[in-house]
């Protein structure tokens, strides 16, 4: 089992692409298969929107392009940034993606909390995938 933990790596054949990266990466004869978009939100104050995209050849995941689209809609609002984001690849030539950011809010009285919204995608070279996502406190 291959885990990865990267944003932009080559590595056993799969090739994880930035987005300055994202023109070479979409070749793929057999088509780019694509997840819809997760978005998880705290309406008024931010939106994170987890995308991914990826290429099968042969029956094996070739590429894969993750993508985190954070928004900030209140200016006691920042955007932290991503935290964590792995990808590991699972039996029958499935694939995971992992992607854990965060959000930090001013309450009221100025104290600052923190907040971490996740998604788990995982992904098979024939375009199937699951995901499940959350907000962690």
């Amino acid at each position: 089992m291959n885990v990865l933990v990267c944003s932009t790596i080559l590595c056993a054949g799969l090739t994880f692409a930035t987005p300055g990266e994202a023109d070479a990466a979409r070749e793929c004869g057999s088509g780019v298969k694509a997840i819809k978009p997760v978005v998880l939100e705290d309406p008024g104050r931010w939106t994170y929107t987890f995308g991914l995209s990826w290429c099968a050849e042969g029956g094996s995941i070739v590429w894969a392009e993750p993508s985190v689209s954070p928004r900030v809609h209140s200016p006691a609002c920042r955007w932290v940034g991503r935290i964590e984001e792995s990808m590991t690849e699972l039996p029958d030539k499935r694939w995971s993606a992992f992607d854990m950011s965060e959000f930090s809010c001013q309450d009221g009285a100025g104290k600052e909390d923190g907040v971490n919204p996740w998604v788990v995608v995982t992904f098979h070279p024939a375009g199937t995938y699951d995901t499940s996502s959350d907000i962690a406190v």
